[in-house]
């Protein structure tokens, strides 16, 4: 018998790797990229809020006399305990919630923020002054005469009290100085919460409807509009108009003033009637 013959004949056998087709089609891949564009833009705002989570580095600088009496109530009372920061702190992000409360309202840069205690007296009785000592850093001086009392607890309200209108000044717009001072300084006020109690002083003021401009107007249109002073304070950043209350307010603000005076006129009527008597 042949072998040969019974052999199976052993072909070669050609093997070719045909690439697959792509696993992607074009609209795949937009839709990928369309959704890595997006994670960017939410990873970057994430970031951005972070970064304004931090807030800004506080530094405490004592410049009186050295062995004198405010520079040692200074370091003892606020200084040494960090009571000077957390006071600078917790009236800034008081200032921030009333100003800016959403990503809508523009801020000052704010990098750092010094607190030194002067080296004397602060001019025309003034408690505490800021300035821009550089871009995004600020120095709040305060003057020697808070911390005069024997009282700890008496510098201490002294100080957060002058600390909050520092702030206050620090943050707010003033249309690159063209606003009134009647206007910044209504608004310093209102945000240090002294719009003061005095009813003689609030009975005369709401006969006049709104022909003063302070702390306390400014609460009355903040009650009647929520966010009045933030979008006040917005529109004063680049420039000053006297239609900036107006649309702030979203309504004429003289006649909110006018309508409020006669809601109160009509009130101390009333009370005065019950007061002797009733109606007759």
């Amino acid at each position: 018998m042949d072998m040969d013959a019974e052999a199976p004949l052993l072909l070669p056998i050609d093997i070719t790797i045909v690439p697959s087709a792509p696993s992607s089609s074009p609209s795949t891949r937009s839709i990928v990229l369309r959704i890595a564009a997006v994670l960017a833009v939410a990873c970057a705002s994430l970031l951005a809020q972070h970064e304004a989570s931090k807030g800004f580095a506080v530094a405490v600088a004592n410049d009186a006399a050295r062995g004198s009496a405010a520079a040692r109530r200074f370091d003892l009372h606020l200084a040494s305990n960090g009571r000077a920061e957390r006071a600078l702190l917790r009236a800034s992000r008081a200032v921030e919630r009333a100003l800016f409360p959403d990503a809508s309202f523009p801020r000052r840069q704010v990098r750092r923020v010094t607190v030194r205690m002067a080296a004397r007296n602060l001019t025309a009785g003034a408690g505490a002054t800021v300035r821009a000592a550089a871009p995004g850093e600020y120095v709040v001086s305060l003057s020697p005469g808070l911390v005069a009392s024997s009282s700890a607890s008496a510098n201490d309200a002294a100080v957060a009290a002058a600390l909050r209108r520092a702030v206050a000044r620090m943050w707010l717009w003033d249309g690159r100085g063209a606003a009134p001072a009647r206007v910044t300084e209504a608004m310093v006020d209102y945000l240090a919460g002294a719009a003061g109690d005095d009813e003689a002083a609030a009975a005369a003021e709401d006969a006049h409807g709104c022909g003063t401009f302070s702390a306390r107007l400014l609460r009355r249109l903040e009650a009647r509009r929520e966010g009045f002073v933030a979008r006040l304070n917005r529109a004063m950043k680049d420039r000053w108009s006297d239609a900036a209350v107006d649309a702030a307010l979203g309504a004429p603000a003289r006649l909110a003033c006018r309508h409020h005076a006669e809601e109160t006129t009509a009130a101390l009527t009333r009370r005065g009637q019950l007061e002797n008597g009733g109606w007759r």
